[in-house]
């Protein structure tokens, strides 16, 4: 019995030594879309039912910056990238409760960072003083320098000072000639409307003076000339009423058109500013900051991405061994010390690379390719390049392929015998050799104008492409004859127009959000079924099981089943200012969410 004892625990603890071995291996996601980029986890023993308010939460921060990069983990670390202070860097957390062990600016980046803003804040200082006041700040920025001025305590009367200097003549108000330059777009919202005025006899005093100020040739009309520099001139397509033969104003303003424009668009307003209009929209728009930009305020404006759709990285670092290799929005590429965040090596795609930089930003993940980098810069150089893993220098470029970079990740595949490098560009889907970037193959019918994202799903001799913006998404079949290869489409299904949530291929399905949530054969396009789900979005297969990411901030779980849409969970996730589109992460028994600064963690394993 002893024996019999003894032997049960040592069999016990030979378990769970193998089960903690094993461990690391399989929390492991250590590039975009995991292991063989392909969105899919090699988890099991997960949750088949969330309970109603969705799995526990084991962590939360809200460290890892604003941006849009999903996260790798390796040895215990994740790492992703973020916007901290209006700086793109690279972050690495603990993976036991998500305390941060580094957040580094990359050496290159930084140094042209700090060379850059200081070259521009002698330029916007145009008095020399030293200082990038209200006025300096607005005529460079705009109101967008607000979001970049720091809080400061005991701040008040900006507005009276900001009236005070524009009010060149001393009359009391503000006339678009002295405040215009300065203020631009914002003068008209500043200039509030009158509700005691009477519109129409306002609209008549205004177009009154304009003319009388403006009409140098005394036709009793406004030409373009005339208008320039004036509060006429960006409005002038938009007051010059359209002749029904050309669909084109006539290139005059009359008094008839301005006094329509200023009743309609402008309604009680006098086109001037008066104190108390300046102060009421500062204590509207609530700026809490001092007025003035130090140079430290000043390296938001340059040191990361900015955009109306949402600021911050895009791609997601991949992790090598004892190395990190991240792109940011700018396409800063750099290798990190994985342990320290220390820099190994940089380059630019833009300035090193003669790459340019799609509209949106860099957004993909560098790929590893034994002992190359594989990124893709764009321009005439050659649309992808190949670098040295260890020191950052160019290998070869493919130069048979010169299309503009995108926004979607190459990988590396076998196609035909022939390895190569797949990626979805400006003008086509196609594949290059892997061992010098030779021109394969191209597919361009699922290519769309505007931004192609979502990585190829590839699958023996065949590829499948989708990109949205009324596109869809094509199947091509890919011959091999000696070196030569080429594409033909197999079929083209308009439905499946993935925008930027991915597309993952289990068994003979692939399962994405197109026009809904679908399931289509990947080798005939039949559509099995379609759902609403949580709407448009990412998804992870783990398990079985769809982890469904909506945009609008939804989370759900169902069946990776051909059979019907069949969902065992949902829950709403806080809404943080900016749709949800960093692709989730299901590693070592856990659901990663990164929205913007947050990083949420699940416990998504099975008792």
């Amino acid at each position: 019995m002893h024996r019999m004892l003894l032997a049960a625990f040592f069999t016990i603890g030979l378990a769970s030594r193998l089960c903690a071995q094993a461990a690391p291996e399989t929390a492991d996601w250590p590039q975009w879309r995991g292991p063989k980029r392909d969105g899919i986890s090699t988890e099991t023993g997960l949750l088949k039912q969330w309970p109603k308010d969705g799995p526990k939460v084991l962590w939360q921060v809200d460290t890892v910056g604003v941006g849009y990069s999903s996260i790798s983990i390796k040895d215990g670390r994740i790492f992703t990238q973020g916007d901290l202070d209006g700086v793109e860097h690279v972050i690495a957390l603990d993976l036991k409760d998500g305390h941060r062990l580094w957040a580094v600016r990359p050496d290159g980046a930084a140094r042209w960072l700090d060379q850059q803003v200081a070259a521009e804040f002698k330029k916007i200082d145009r008095n020399g003083d030293g200082v990038i006041d209200e006025v300096e700040a607005l005529q460079r920025f705009g109101w967008d320098f607000n979001a970049w001025d720091k809080p400061a305590e005991g701040v008040s009367g900006r507005a009276e000072k900001l009236f005070e200097r524009l009010d060149a003549n001393k009359d009391g108000k503000l006339s678009f000639a002295e405040a215009g330059p300065v203020l631009r777009d914002l003068f008209a919202r500043i200039d509030a409307e009158d509700k005691t005025a009477d519109p129409s006899a306002l609209a008549k005093e205004r177009t009154k003076a304009l003319i009388a100020e403006l009409d140098k040739n005394g036709d009793g009309k406004l030409d373009r000339k005339e208008v320039k520099g004036s509060a006429l001139d960006s409005l002038f397509d938009r007051i010059d009423q359209k002749v029904a033969d050309t669909q084109k104003g006539d290139g005059f303003l009359t008094a008839e058109e301005m006094e329509a424009y200023f009743l309609k668009q402008e309604k009680g307003k006098d086109g001037v500013i008066l104190p108390a209009e300046l102060a009421a929209f500062y204590a509207k728009q609530a700026p809490k900051g001092d007025g003035i930009l130090t140079q430290d305020e000043l390296n938001f404006s340059f040191g990361g991405y900015r955009d109306g759709t949402g600021d911050g990285p895009r791609g997601t670092p991949t992790v090598d061994g004892d190395r990190v290799y991240s792109e940011s929005a700018l396409g800063d590429l750099t290798c990190l010390e994985a342990a320290t965040g220390k820099t190994i090596w940089h380059v630019n795609l833009s300035r090193d690379l003669a790459g340019g930089r799609p509209g949106w930003g860099y957004s993909e993940s560098p790929l590893v390719m034994g002992d190359h980098l594989i990124v893709t810069p764009g321009g005439k150089k050659g649309t992808i390049a190949a670098l040295d893993k260890k020191t950052g220098a160019v290998v070869w470029r493919s130069e048979g392929v010169t299309e503009g970079a995108q926004y979607s990740s190459p990988q590396l595949v076998e196609i035909g015998g022939v390895r190569q490098i797949v990626q979805f560009a400006n003008a086509s889907c196609f594949g290059v050799t892997a061992d010098g970037g030779k021109p394969l193959w191209k597919y361009g019918a699922a290519n769309n104008g505007t931004a192609n994202c979502t990585t190829p799903i590839v699958y023996s001799d065949c590829v499948f492409a989708s990109s949205a913006y009324g596109t869809g998404g094509g199947l091509a079949k890919i011959s091999t004859d000696g070196a030569a290869q080429k594409a033909d489409q197999v079929y083209f299904e308009k439905k499946m127009a993935n925008h930027h949530g991915g597309i993952v291929k289990v068994g003979d399905w692939m399962y994405g959000f197109g026009s809904s949530l679908m399931c289509m054969n990947f080798m005939t396009g039949e559509i099995k079924w379609q759902a609403r789900s949580v709407s448009k979005g990412s998804l992870v297969v783990a398990d079985g099981m769809l982890y469904l990411l909506g945009e609008g901030h939804e989370m759900a779980l169902a069946d990776a089943s051909p059979e019907e849409y069949r969902e065992r969970g949902r829950f709403k996730l806080p809404t943080r200012g900016r749709p949800s589109w960093a692709h989730p992460v299901v590693a070592g028994g856990r659901l990663y969410l990164r929205d913007q600064n947050f990083l949420t963690v699940y416990d998504v394993k099975a008792p």
